[in-house]
C-alpha cells in the first residue's frame, strides 16, 4: 500500500540488529551534515541536524552503555541474543563494544549536561545555551560503532546507506543549539 500525502515512515527493519543498525547510519548522516553544510543552509537546518545527531548518539550510548536498569524492550549490548540470532560474539568482543563511560559523561539523569535535558523533552536547561563538541562526541563512539558493525557484516544497512569504515572528518570544534553556526565550521 502506498502512502498517503503528507505520511511518512522509517525504513523497515526486519529483526532488532537493523534497529541498532539504523541508529548508526543515522548518526553517520547526521555527523556527514554537519560536517559539511550546504551553502544554502538556513540556521534551522544546522539546528534541525544538530538534534538528529543528538537523537541518535543518546540512542547508541544508551545500546553500548546503561547497563542496568533496562526496560525489558530497550536494545543492548548487555542483551546480545536480541542482536545476533546465531552465535554470539564471544564474551571478550562484547566487553569491547561495551561503554558505561560515554552514557555516564553524556546521559544520566544527574548530569547537569545530559543530552535529553537539552532534548528528550521540555526543560529548564534549554534556556542556556549549550555547545556540543560533534566531532569529539563522534570520535568517542566510533571505535564502539566499527567494533559493532564488523560483527554483522552480513547485514544489508536498514537505511540503504552504504555503510563505510572511513572517518568523517568535523573541521569545528563545537555546534550551539542556540546561535549561529556559521563561524564554526
Amino acid at each position: 500500500m502506498a502512502p498517503t500525502a503528507g505520511t511518512y515512515s522509517r525504513p523497515e527493519k526486519l529483526n532488532d540488529a537493523q534497529t541498532v543498525l539504523y541508529e548508526v547510519d543515522m548518526l553517520r548522516y547526521a555527523y556527514d551534515r554537519l560536517a559539511s553544510p550546504a551553502p544554502t543552509w538556513t540556521q534551522a537546518d544546522e539546528w534541525v541536524y544538530l538534534e538528529d545527531f543528538l537523537l541518535h548518539y543518546r540512542n547508541l550510548i544508551q545500546f553500548f552503555g546503561k547497563l542496568n536498569n533496562l526496560d525489558s524492550t530497550d536494545l543492548s549490548i548487555t542483551k546480545p541474543e536480541a542482536i545476533w540470532d546465531a552465535q554470539l560474539p564471544p564474551k571478550s568482543e562484547l566487553d569491547a563494544m561495551t561503554n558505561e563511560s560515554l552514557w555516564k559523561k553524556y546521559d544520566t539523569w544527574k548530569n547537569p549536561d545530559a543530552i535529553s535535558k537539552y532534548l528528550h523533552h521540555c526543560t529548564t536547561h534549554r534556556t542556556v545555551a549549550k555547545e556540543w563538541n560533534v566531532k569529539g562526541m563522534y570520535e568517542e563512539i566510533r571505535p564502539l560503532i566499527e567494533k559493532f558493525e564488523s560483527q554483522l557484516n552480513q547485514y544489508k544497512p536498514p537505511t540503504g546507506f552504504t555503510r563505510t569504515r572511513g572517518v568523517s572528518t568535523l573541521e569545528g570544534n563545537s555546534t550551539a543549539s542556540t546561535r549561529m553556526f556559521d563561524s564554526l565550521f
